[in-house]
Protein backbone atom coordinates (compact mmCIF):
# COMPACT_ATOMS: atom_id res chain seq x y z
CA UNK A 1 0.00 0.00 0.00
CA UNK A 2 1.56 3.35 -0.92
CA UNK A 3 1.93 6.29 1.39
CA UNK A 4 -1.15 7.96 -0.21
CA UNK A 5 -3.70 5.46 0.74
CA UNK A 6 -2.31 4.81 4.23
CA UNK A 7 -2.76 8.50 5.06
CA UNK A 8 -6.32 8.48 3.34
CA UNK A 9 -6.81 5.49 5.65
CA UNK A 10 -5.50 7.29 8.63
CA UNK A 11 -7.72 10.59 7.94
CA UNK A 12 -10.92 8.78 6.92
CA UNK A 13 -10.42 6.65 10.78
CA UNK A 14 -9.68 9.86 12.57
CA UNK A 15 -12.51 11.72 11.06
CA UNK A 16 -14.78 8.92 12.17
CA UNK A 17 -14.02 8.94 15.69
CA UNK A 18 -13.87 12.72 16.08
CA UNK A 19 -17.13 13.62 14.79
CA UNK A 20 -17.41 17.37 16.14
CA UNK A 21 -13.64 18.18 14.13
CA UNK A 22 -13.93 19.25 10.62
CA UNK A 23 -10.35 20.84 9.93
CA UNK A 24 -7.28 19.91 11.49
CA UNK A 25 -3.92 21.53 11.09
CA UNK A 26 -1.50 18.64 8.66
CA UNK A 27 1.23 18.86 11.34
CA UNK A 28 -1.21 17.88 14.45
CA UNK A 29 -2.27 14.43 12.50
CA UNK A 30 1.83 13.88 12.30
CA UNK A 31 1.58 11.51 15.31
CA UNK A 32 -1.06 9.22 14.37
CA UNK A 33 0.80 9.02 10.53
CA UNK A 34 4.13 7.77 12.74
CA UNK A 35 1.80 5.58 14.81
CA UNK A 36 0.21 3.75 11.68
CA UNK A 37 3.97 4.01 10.41
CA UNK A 38 4.00 6.46 7.38
CA UNK A 39 6.92 8.03 9.01
CA UNK A 40 9.63 7.07 11.10
CA UNK A 41 9.34 10.38 13.20
CA UNK A 42 7.92 13.79 13.44
CA UNK A 43 11.22 16.32 12.42
CA UNK A 44 10.13 19.57 12.74
CA UNK A 45 6.46 19.88 13.87
CA UNK A 46 5.21 18.14 10.59
CA UNK A 47 7.84 18.50 8.28
CA UNK A 48 7.51 14.89 6.68
CA UNK A 49 3.87 15.51 5.44
CA UNK A 50 4.87 18.89 4.31
CA UNK A 51 7.50 18.40 2.36
CA UNK A 52 5.35 14.69 0.99
CA UNK A 53 1.93 17.80 0.08
CA UNK A 54 4.83 20.27 -1.77
CA UNK A 55 6.05 17.60 -3.88
CA UNK A 56 2.27 16.37 -4.80
CA UNK A 57 1.75 20.05 -5.09
CA UNK A 58 4.37 21.24 -7.44
CA UNK A 59 3.18 17.97 -9.64
CA UNK A 60 -0.65 18.76 -9.52
CA UNK A 61 -1.35 15.76 -7.52
CA UNK A 62 -3.08 16.97 -4.69
CA UNK A 63 -6.41 14.66 -5.20
CA UNK A 64 -4.00 11.79 -4.23
CA UNK A 65 -5.28 13.35 -0.21
CA UNK A 66 -8.88 14.43 -1.03
CA UNK A 67 -8.51 15.65 2.90
CA UNK A 68 -6.37 18.15 1.94
CA UNK A 69 -6.96 21.96 1.68
CA UNK A 70 -4.55 24.50 1.14
CA UNK A 71 -4.96 27.96 2.64
CA UNK A 72 -3.07 29.84 0.22
CA UNK A 73 -1.85 33.57 1.23
CA UNK A 74 0.89 35.23 -0.41
CA UNK A 75 3.99 34.15 0.94
CA UNK A 76 3.00 30.65 2.27
CA UNK A 77 0.38 28.23 2.27
CA UNK A 78 -1.32 26.61 5.36
CA UNK A 79 -2.22 23.13 4.94
CA UNK A 80 -5.26 21.64 6.22
CA UNK A 81 -6.92 18.39 6.73
CA UNK A 82 -10.44 18.83 6.63
CA UNK A 83 -13.62 16.25 6.76
CA UNK A 84 -14.90 15.00 3.34
CA UNK A 85 -17.72 17.13 2.54
CA UNK A 86 -16.34 20.19 3.82
CA UNK A 87 -13.35 19.87 1.91
CA UNK A 88 -15.22 19.71 -1.87
CA UNK A 89 -17.28 22.84 -0.92
CA UNK A 90 -14.36 25.03 -0.08
CA UNK A 91 -12.00 24.15 -3.01
CA UNK A 92 -15.25 25.04 -5.23
CA UNK A 93 -15.36 28.07 -3.79
CA UNK A 94 -11.69 28.94 -3.98
CA UNK A 95 -11.96 27.69 -7.38
CA UNK A 96 -14.68 30.70 -8.23
CA UNK A 97 -12.86 33.13 -6.08
CA UNK A 98 -9.72 32.81 -7.85
CA UNK A 99 -11.19 32.63 -11.64
CA UNK A 100 -13.62 35.46 -11.09
CA UNK A 101 -10.17 37.20 -9.76
CA UNK A 102 -8.15 36.60 -13.16
CA UNK A 103 -11.56 37.49 -15.28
Amino acid sequence: MDKYTQINLVLKDYFQLNLGVKQIPVKDMMPYFVLAGIFKKDEKNGLPIRNLIRQLDNRNQLGLIPYLFADRKPVYTKWYFIRGNHALNKIIKLKDAVLSKKN
